[in-house]
This record gives structure tokens, C-alpha cells and sequence, in this order.
């Protein structure tokens, strides 16, 4: 904050004129100064007190930028990870991708957006989240940007009439490439213009504030001003975007007259990574209502004195008492900065250079299980783990040396509650210079992303693993395949396969039903993991079948050993409620490099030799030929 200027005492001002002749000369001259001195305090008065309520509003207005840039940063990075899952699922599986079923069955769970499609090189939709019927997208924006384009970005679409949902979204695509770089068709998925205000309801910024979204293209994305919502306006003329063009962020005041003529307190920020700007503002009028209404006062006051200029003891005593409100009126302004401060979403910490924590909004301090008081004065990187925090040390030492003012690149880091529990966060800062550009404290905007952690991580299993088992399931089986192929080939040593159909299996399921059958598939998968080493990898093929990785193999005696041995624990008898049932296992097994070379192949063979065990009379083992 600018200090306030040193108010001129009137004494001094006296004691430093000149000796005057006569006591009417003396007083007109006594009068002047005073009138002088009043009149200059007065509007010293109205001019630091405008200043310091502006600064207030666009210090608060900045912190909500940066909060409201973070939350749509978040989205857009929710987003590209959704999409990019998508893509690599159907590079994987091809056509058979099955969109609708993951969102029954809560693989993709994102809210936020309302329909998820893959849309072929010809733009018609292959799959989608929602009953679409044939929809072509081949003369979208969204889907010639990506096919002319050859960078792998998320594409942010201006928002166009859905074909499918009849409302206005904002798609977004990501490009799908063929092993050979050629277009293969985009990921698309939309989000209501809507949405994306919707952390205008989070704080208050009156009845004529403004929240907008908008594109480096010079389209609006998303715009809220009080409770009106707009989209897809033009923003050439717009004050704030002809500003981003010379700097990525700035407050200042605007007129309003190439918008709808109301005066705004504005701050925008360019975002880093998207050709998108943010732009938060506030009526002039509405947050400077009380400042004017005291400049006016003043004005009053100041003429008043002038008229009774002979009551110099009571315009003194009138001045402390102006001077003691108006230390009241900048103890208020700094009350509505906190109150601003604290309602945004997100976590917010302002740091000193050196680590040691300034302030936290109540977000921050909920966030980390601990008060803001405890917080006040603590060392940011004592929060976290030596090795997280050394890297976070790292990374704000390079802030602190940058000359950019955008937001910085996130990172993804963990705090340590009070209880000893870890928090996810995804972290960006950004830098609060003095005017010789020396830094004077960071602003980090911290997201929980716990959640999302847990969320990547329960994608990730699901994907490579069986529902019903929590065996690795076929797409997992190949990979752990190929790297055991892999290293093997390296070491000079045996890997093999092993394929295992249940015997009996269709005959329980029918006598005792499917409920009996699953728990019968579920124990059997138990028992075979039993079977083998950790370094070994068992997979549920489908039904009744499935197969073992065995790597690192030093004879083809070890593999027969894992064989026989699976043969015994599923010949033991299962209990199914009571029930005691027994089944066989017909086995066939392939070794690398005797059968096969390659993982397909090995397989093959693999499958084969269990068809041949169990044509010879089931519950017996089978090796490929050689």
C-alpha cells in the first residue's frame, strides 16, 4: 500500500511567513495561509483516500482473477486428461470403445461435461456418452482446426447450437493421430457457457459486476454480468482486450463505454497455456460509493471553513475528527480486501520472498487442517515432506528471478495436515513486484486434487484390470507380457504362458446360478495368484479362462512346477454357501524361445496346448510342441 502523504502543519506554515506590518495585513495573510492549508488537505485527503480504495478494490479484483484463471485452468487440464484417456482407450480398442457404458458404470465421472464423443476422420461420431443417432461433425471448427492442425493442444471451440443437445455449448477437442502422424479423427467434449461462470455465485461482485471468458480470438466464451449470462459476443472493442495485447495482466479503470456505459474497476489476466483471457471487474460507483459520498463531504467541509474562517479552533477540531474517519474509512477498505479475500473458492496464501507465510484465506487453512493464526508466520515449506518441499523451493526461486506477471506453470505437490494425513494440491504463483520490480510477496492459488489423484488412479485400474476378479485383465496381460518378452531377451533366460480353462465350470454356474459362479471365478483367482511369484503376472481372459505371465524363467521344469501346482489348489473343493463343488483345470503352456518368439504367437501356442489337454481328458497339463 502507498503511504499517505505527510499532512502540512499549519503552525510550521505560520512560523515560516513573513513579518507582516500591520494586524490586518497580518491576519488576511494569517487567514490565506489557513484557507491554503485546508484546501490542500482537503484534497490531499479526497486523492489518497480514491487512490487507496482503488488499489484495495483492484488488489481484491486480482485475487479473484487469479482464483477464477486457476478454476478454469483446472477444467480445461481436466478436460485434455479426460480426452487424452479417451484417445489412448481408442487407439486400444478401436470402434468397440463403448463411451455410454464408462458412464453408467462411473469410469468417466466429470460433470461438467455434458457429452464425451470420438469422431472418426470423415467426422462422423464412432461413440459418445449420449444416444446420438448419425451426427457428421465434419464441417465444425473444432474438428477442421484439429484436422489441419498438427500439434497435440486442446482446441476451445467459440460456443455453436449442439446438433445433438439443441443448446448452446463450447466444445472441446483433442486430436487423434494414426501411428504414422495422419489424422485419425478428435475426442469432443462440451461444456455450457453457463458452467463456466458459475464461480460468479462464489463471491459477490454486486449487480453490475462482470465475469468473463473470453477468447485471444476476439470471441466471448463466457460472459456474467449480475444475474444476465452472454456468449459468443464479439471483444475487439472491449477496453480490457485491447489492453492484453500490450500486457498479459493489468487493473485499471474503465469508462464502460464500449460495453454497456457502466464504469468498472477491472482486472484480467491472459492465460498461461490457452488462448484465453479472464477478466473480473466491479462498478466503480457500486464500490466506491462510500469514498465519494466522503469526497463530498469534504468539498462541504472545506467551504464551510472558508466562510467561517474566523473559527479556526472549531475547523481544527472539525479536521481530527475528519482526519480520525477517514483512518476509519481505510481500516474499512482494508476489512472489505479480507472479506473478498476469503470468500474465493480457492486456496490462496500470500508468501515472503523468503517462505515465511504472510496471510491465508480460511480456504487455505481448511485445506490444511489448521487455523489461520497457526498458519501466520509458518514457513510454507515446512508443510510439506523434505524432498516435495525442496522441489517446491526450487520452483518459487525461479518465480522470484522471472520478469513474467502471468500466472506461473502449476505444479502438483502434497502438504502434510496437522492429523499427518496428505492433501493433493495443484499449485500456480504469481509475483507482487514494487514499483523498482523488486518482489515483495508471491500469491500461490492452491486446488485440492485429491480427489482427481484418486480418480487417476482408480481410471488407471480399471482400465488394465477385471471388475469381477481385480485380476489384470487382457489389455494388461500383453503389457506385462511384452516387458517380461522384453527382459528376458536381455538375460538369455526362459519366459512362458500359461492358458487355463476352468473344467465343470458352465455346469456349476447353471446348477447353482451366476451369483454362485462369480464368487466360485473370484476364489479360483485367489488361489491361482497364490500360485505364483510377485514378480509373475496372473490375468482374467474372460468366462472361465484365464493366463500366467511367468518370467525370468531358468528351465522349462519351473513352468510344469506353476502348472501341476494350479492343478492342485483348483481341483481342492470350493465352498459356495454351504455347498461343497469341485472342479478341474485343463492347462496348456508355451515357453519363449522354444514355441514362439513373440507374445501373439506365444499365446497362441499357449491356447492351443490347453485345447489339447483338454481333449485328452481335462484336468491335465498340455506343453505347446516344439
Amino acid at each position: 500500500m502507498t503511504p499517505p502523504s505527510t499532512p502540512i502543519d499549519a503552525h510550521d506554515a505560520v512560523a515560516r511567513r513573513p513579518r507582516i506590518a500591520t494586524p490586518l495585513n497580518l491576519l488576511i495573510v494569517l487567514a490565506s495561509v489557513f484557507v491554503a492549508v485546508v484546501w490542500l488537505i482537503t484534497l490531499q485527503r479526497i486523492a489518497f483516500e480514491r487512490e487507496q480504495a482503488l488499489a484495495a478494490e483492484m488488489e481484491a479484483n486480482s485475487s479473484l482473477a487469479i482464483a477464477f484463471e486457476q478454476q478454469v485452468f483446472r477444467a480445461l487440464k481436466a478436460a485434455e486428461q479426460v480426452a487424452a484417456f479417451v484417445r489412448e482407450q481408442y487407439r486400444r480398442q478401436g470402434k468397440a470403445i463403448d463411451l455410454r457404458r464408462w458412464v453408467e458404470e462411473g469410469v468417466i465421472r466429470e460433470e461438467m461435461f455434458t457429452i464425451v464423443s470420438v469422431v472418426d476422420e470423415q467426422g462422423d461420431i464412432v461413440s459418445s456418452s449420449q444416444n446420438t443417432g448419425p451426427v457428421n461433425y465434419a464441417d465444425r471448427e473444432f474438428f477442421t482446426a484439429q484436422r489441419d492442425a498438427r500439434i497435440d493442444h486442446l482446441f476451445i471451440n467459440q460456443p455453436v447450437l449442439g446438433r445433438v443437445s439443441g443448446r448452446w455449448l463450447i466444445p472441446l477437442s483433442l486430436r487423434i493421430e494414426r501411428d504414422d502422424g495422419s489424422f485419425a479423427g478428435v475426442v469432443v467434449m462440451a461444456v455450457r457457457p453457463e458452467d463456466v461462470t458459475r464461480f460468479f455465485q462464489q463471491v459477490d461482485l454486486g449487480p453490475q459486476g462482470l465475469l468473463e471468458l473470453a477468447g485471444l480470438d476476439g470471441v466471448i466464451r463466457a460472459r456474467k454480468i449480475g444475474a444476465r449470462s452472454e456468449f459468443g459476443l464479439g471483444a475487439e472493442s472491449l477496453a480490457w482486450f485491447q489492453r492484453q495485447k500490450l500486457h498479459d495482466a493489468d487493473d485499471f479503470h474503465d469508462s464502460g463505454e464500449a460495453l454497456d456505459g457502466v464504469a468498472r474497476i477491472v482486472s484480467y489476466r491472459t492465460m498461461t497455456g490457452y488462448p484465453l483471457m479472464i477478466t473480473v471487474a466491479t462498478a466503480y460507483d457500486e464500490e466506491m460509493a462510500t469514498t465519494l459520498q466522503r469526497r463530498s463531504t469534504y468539498l462541504m467541509a472545506a467551504v464551510g471553513v472558508t466562510l467561517v474562517v474566523m473559527l479556526f479552533v472549531g475547523l481544527l477540531a472539525l479536521m481530527l475528527v475528519r482526519q480520525r474517519a477517514a483512518t476509519d474509512a481505510l481500516q474499512g477498505s482494508e476489512a472489505l480486501f479480507r472479506a473478498t479475500f476469503h470468500q474465493a473458492a480457492m486456496g490462496i496464501a500470500h508468501i515472503s520472498p523468503e517462505g515465511r507465510i504472510l496471510r491465508v484465506n480460511e480456504k487455505f487453512a481448511r485445506m490444511l487442517g489448521r487455523p489461520p493464526e497457526a498458519l501466520q508466520g509458518a514457513n510454507i515449506f515446512d508443510l510439506s515432506d523434505a524432498e516435495v518441499a525442496a522441489a517446491a523451493r526450487s520452483f518459487l526461486s525461479e518465480q522470484l528471478v522471472s520478469e513474467a506477471r502471468a500466472l506461473s506453470p502449476e505444479i502438483e505437490k502434497t502438504y502434510r495436515r496437522e492429523d499427518g494425513s496428505l492433501i493433493w494440491v495443484c499449485e500456480a504463483s504469481s509475483v507482487v513486484r514494487n514499483r523498482q520490480g523488486q518482489p515483495e510477496f508471491l500469491v500461490l492459488v492452491t486446488q485440492d486434487i485429491t480427489e482427481r489423484k484418486h480418480l487417476e488412479a482408480r481410471l488407471c485400474h480399471d482400465a488394465e484390470h477385471d471388475a469381477l476378479t481385480g485380476l489384470a485383465n487382457r489389455v494388461r496381460f500383453h503389457q506385462r507380457l511384452d516387458q517380461a518378452l522384453e527382459s528376458v531377451r536381455d538375460q538369455q533366460q526362459l519366459c512362458a504362458v500359461l492358458y487355463i480353462d476352468l473344467d465343470g465350470f458352465k455346469e456349476i454356474n447353471d446348477r447353482h446360478g451366476h451369483a454362485a459362479g462369480d464368487s466360485l471365478l473370484q476364489m479360483a483367482a485367489r488361489r491361482l495368484e497364490c500360485c505364483v511369484r510377485s514378480t509373475d503376472t496372473v490375468a482374467r481372459f474372460g468366462g472361465d479362462e484365464f493366463g500366467i505371465v511367468l518370467a525370468n524363467l531358468h528351465g522349462s521344469q519351473d513352468c510344469e512346477t506353476v502348472a501341476f501346482k494350479v492343478l492342485d489348489v483348483l481341483a481342492k473343493p470350493f465352498d459356495l454357501d454351504g455347498s461343497m463343488v469341485r472342479i478341474s483345470a485343463s492347462v496348456g503352456a508355451a515357453l519363449f524361445p522354444l514355441h514362439a518368439e513373440d507374445g501373439q504367437d506365444l499365446l497362441k501356442r499357449a491356447d492351443q496346448a490347453m485345447y489339447a489337454a483338454k481333449h485328452a481328458g481335462k484336468n491335465r497339463f498340455h506343453s505347446a510342441d516344439g
